[in-house]
């Protein structure tokens, strides 16, 4: 059984040799050794045979390869705003212009089915997302859009919505179109978000 020294000195060297530098010339952090150790031609390793491997901390880190376009995450300092400039804020009637022409342009023409009816209203929902932010309102209220398409057979239909907002900043725009015999609801709800 081996004598275990407080000594920190006295440990017995528990690192490779193959990493270890064999001469003064190859220390530094940019330390390479061969990971293979026959030298057989390889397409993918080129004549050598060998992959290169890096004991660097610059290729732990991806500054010497590998991640190409890396960012660093941009950090905003606070505003302490709590409500909108009055050019910003979100206008119900502008909103409310801007889904009517997307349900109109979108729905002219069309007839129900249950198929093609479930993307359909995803797809306005985006895009009535997409163009109430080209309008230019605060990019702090978060959209959420809400559309209903359905057969129109002379039935009733009631949709309720519920939610706890502050009544100065946030919001709300509703548009509906009806044609033949489909019909669709469209809701966008802007809060604020402080």
């Amino acid at each position: 059984m081996a004598q275990v020294s407080d000594v920190p000195g006295d440990l017995p060297s528990r690192r490779r040799s193959s990493v270890l530098p064999m001469d003064g010339l190859t220390t530094g952090p940019n330390i390479r050794r061969m990971s293979r150790l026959d030298a057989r031609p390889s397409i993918q390793y080129g004549m050598s045979g060998r992959r290169m491997s890096h004991v660097s901390r610059s290729s732990m880190s991806g500054t010497s390869f590998g991640i190409k376009e890396f960012k660093m995450p941009t950090s905003y300092q606070n505003t302490y705003r709590l409500e909108p400039h009055s050019s910003e804020r979100f206008q119900s009637k502008k909103a409310k212009e801007v889904i009517k022409s997307v349900l109109e342009s979108y729905l002219n023409g069309e007839k129900y089915s249950k198929d093609i009816c479930g993307n359909l209203a995803q797809q306005l929902s985006e895009v009535i997302k997409g163009r109430i932010r080209e309008l230019g309102f605060s990019t702090r209220y978060k959209l959420v859009c809400l559309v209903t398409i359905g057969q129109n057979r002379n039935q009733g239909v009631a949709v309720v919505s519920r939610s706890i907002w502050n009544t100065d900043t946030d919001n709300w725009a509703s548009a509906s179109y009806s044609s033949g015999d489909l019909f669709a609801v469209a809701n966008i709800y802007a809060t604020y978000f402080e």
